[in-house]
């Protein structure tokens, strides 16, 4: 693990902005259900896609029972659900997800930029900020094509949050006229929170990633952010630490799906 895995305090703030975050994303959906403590928050986008129900447990004293309530709501309306985990709550929270029938899932990597480095920026590509209906679609179809997501539930949870005025900024990277990639961030004072980073394998090995990522954390840096921070999956991990990121903690993923209930 990075040598700067050794800052709780920041931990616990981040995972605190990971809650308004996902609230920001999910706000507008539907079936958008949360409730959020000081250092846990369910927040649930109603769709029966486990990547669009998201359960964050911070350093919290209650973590096993947060862990059982949230499984509680979820079970009563069928949804799956996935759960990240401070590392000061894990030992807490591993027996009662074990008993409760979640699988576990691995780590992922809470991750951090100091803006004050070097960001080389990847090869030329054009960014746009989506904010029409029309950019919106283009948003849903890279996301769903990236992670296997149902295109109808990404349209009434991810495409209801992109409009003029959205507290989230969702970018596309363009080459040649063709949506190739997407990134939303979320923003709060000098600190920027990278989701959703999504770039279909068919588009993969093209550098669109690379450059989108870049070019939106230069304009963010441009605008005052000084610090961003993300949740990596396997997969997007060295592109992030070939940028610069670096892994503040190692934090536990569970997951949960309801009998029935398909989980992407």
């Amino acid at each position: 693990m990075d040598a700067l895995a050794t800052a709780p305090d920041e931990v616990r703030e981040l995972h605190r902005l990971a809650m308004r975050d996902v609230g920001a994303m999910f706000a507008l959906a539907p079936g958008f259900h949360a409730w959020i403590e000081p250092d846990a928050a369910f927040l649930v986008s109603g769709e029966p896609v486990i990547d669009l129900n998201m359960l964050l447990i911070g350093p919290t004293p209650r973590a096993s029972a947060v862990l059982e309530a949230a499984h509680e709501t979820a079970k009563a309306r069928g949804l799956p659900f996935v759960a990240y985990v401070a590392p000061a709550a894990a030992d807490a929270v591993a027996p009662t997800a074990t008993r409760l029938g979640l699988a576990s899932a691995g780590a992922a990597p809470m991750m951090v930029f100091r803006a004050d480095g070097p960001l080389p920026l990847g090869k030329p590509c054009d960014v746009v900020r989506a904010a029409d209906p029309a950019e919106a679609a283009a948003v849903g179809d890279l996301v769903s094509a990236a992670f296997g997501l149902d295109r109808a539930s990404t349209a009434r949870t991810l495409d209801t949050a992109i409009h003029p005025t959205s507290s989230v900024d969702v970018y596309i990277a363009k080459m040649n006229g063709a949506p190739l990639s997407t990134v939303t961030v979320t923003r709060a004072g000098d600190t920027a929170g990278v989701w959703c980073m999504a770039t279909p394998l068919a588009h993969q090995g093209k550098g669109a990633g690379r450059a989108l990522l870049t070019r939106v954390m230069e304009a963010q840096r441009q605008a005052g952010v000084r610090r961003f921070y993300l949740f990596a999956s396997p997969a997007g991990q060295p592109l992030y630490e070939s940028i610069g990121f670096r892994t503040l903690a190692e934090c536990p993923v569970w997951a949960f799906a309801p009998d029935g209930a398909p989980a992407h």
